[in-house]
């Protein structure tokens, strides 16, 4: 472990701070959005508690509930979860204080400020565990809280939940997105730095005009004071035509840049958004529709799907050694934030490319609209739009309604009453059975 070249912040012996993460995270604006939309889009899951085994849920699942939906006591699970992503996100050192009553129950889960908690090893480099000793647990101090350079607080593992998510062998702290891409932040904090003087420090006029020859320098000077008068404060006046001597108008000379974004500014971007596993589509040039569909699903797949099982994770250790409740479990719901408009988009994609079944795609979008809507509605409109049937695809669709057809004609001649057969050489009034014409009688 290197010292820290900076000399100031914390941790002293590592090559940056977390006072520099911090900073950042909070100068480069591309880099703010990123995180604060993996906050939100965290934040707006729903959840529940449940059992591990598929039994009904009794009072304490409910109270346990209760108890989550205000995790520190004070702050809501929205407000608490957006400051615990903050650290995990920045930093990556979440830090949780474990305020417990005196009988050792826990109360709340306080966040505190993950950079200024030191983690204590011992001599083969682990966190100290708790001992026995006399029938007893003995929990060794693990944490330090370091406070204005000075040691504040020891924590025990009791006392404190710190958990980093990204853990390296060769690191006490974790490996944060921020700290991963800071070279790219670095160069992307420059360019905007450039682009800001050339709108406030620049000494590059927007334009170059010409003068007569014959004009001495304070001939130049009165008559730019003079142009100048006439257009500083008025907005409306530099809209309008301006009559000037001939020699002024013949030279004109553009100075400014017609483009100050480029390919570079798309590759940033996508090398922030890539580190956080978000879609780069708000940051980058229009693209084809379905492609930039593609990009977000796959981006929400790799980046939220594995914070979502961390924090589960998370809870679920709470639950287990904290709270006494391991056979509960911590859940996400479904995300119903599609509306209906995106939803038969995808589920016509999925009928289209032989993925799902008509049958099955209907049955799906009745279910969510509640049982209501016609039976065959959303069936008869999937194949509009979607290009042609796939392969094999419209067979299949053939075929499928052929044997709902003879399954419904079967059924229909099961449930039809058979004709009561008469006895032999009688008809149904009781006379004697006729020969039929053409037919030897027997």
């Amino acid at each position: 472990m290197q010292p820290n070249p900076t000399g100031t912040g914390w941790p002293h012996y590592e090559p940056t701070s977390f006072e520099m993460l911090r900073r950042l995270a909070d100068g480069f604006d591309m880099l703010r959005l990123m995180i604060e939309t993996r906050k939100d889009q965290v934040a707006r899951m729903d959840w529940t508690i449940r059992p591990r085994e598929k039994r009904a849920a009794d009072s304490r699942t409910q109270a346990l509930i209760a108890w989550w939906k205000k995790p520190d006591g004070m702050n809501s699970w929205a407000d608490w979860l957006r400051m615990v992503l903050e650290d995990v996100l920045v930093i990556d050192a979440l830090s949780l204080s474990k305020r417990r009553d005196y009988a050792g129950n826990l109360l709340a889960l306080e966040p505190i400020d993950g950079a200024t908690i030191k983690p204590l090893v011992d001599d083969w480099g682990r966190i100290p565990e708790p001992m026995v000793r006399a029938g007893e647990t003995e929990w060794p101090d693990a944490y330090q809280q370091i406070l204005k350079g000075l040691p504040a607080v020891n924590y025990t593992a009791n006392d404190l939940l710190y958990r980093p998510r990204n853990r390296r062998v060769n690191r006490v702290y974790g490996y944060n997105p921020v700290e991963q891409v800071m070279t790219t932040i670095n160069i992307a904090l420059r360019r905007q730095a450039g682009t800001l003087e050339y709108y406030t420090a620049g000494n590059v006029p927007d334009s170059l005009i010409g003068v007569p020859d014959t004009w001495t320098p304070d001939q130049i000077a009165a008559f730019q004071n003079h142009w100048d008068s006439l257009f500083e404060g008025n907005t409306g006046r530099r809209r309008k035509a301006k009559f000037v001597p001939g020699g002024v108008a013949k030279t004109f000379i553009q100075t400014r840049e017609p483009e100050l974004k480029n390919e570079v500014d798309e590759w940033l971007a996508r090398i922030i958004a890539f580190a956080f596993s978000a879609s780069p589509q708000p940051l980058l040039r229009p693209m084809n529709r379905a492609s930039a569909d593609t990009q977000k699903e796959i981006a929400e797949e790799e980046g939220l799907a594995p914070l979502l099982d961390w924090l589960k994770g998370l809870i679920d250790d709470v639950l287990a050694d904290d709270l006494g409740a391991p056979e509960l479990e911590f859940a996400w719901a479904e995300d119903r934030q599609l509306d209906e408009a995106k939803q038969a988009e995808i589920l016509r994609g999925k009928a289209s490319a032989g993925l799902r079944l008509l049958a099955r795609a209907g049955a799906h979008h009745r279910r969510d609209r509640g049982g209501g809507g016609q039976r065959a509605g959303l069936a008869r409109e999937l194949p509009r739009g979607t290009g042609g049937w796939p392969r094999g695809a419209q067979d299949l669709v053939r075929r499928t309604r052929l044997l709902r057809r003879l399954r419904g004609q079967c059924r229909g001649r099961a449930d039809r009453p058979r004709p009561r057969i008469p006895e032999r050489g009688r008809h149904h009034s009781g006379a004697p059975e006729m020969p039929l014409r053409g037919v030897a009688g027997r």
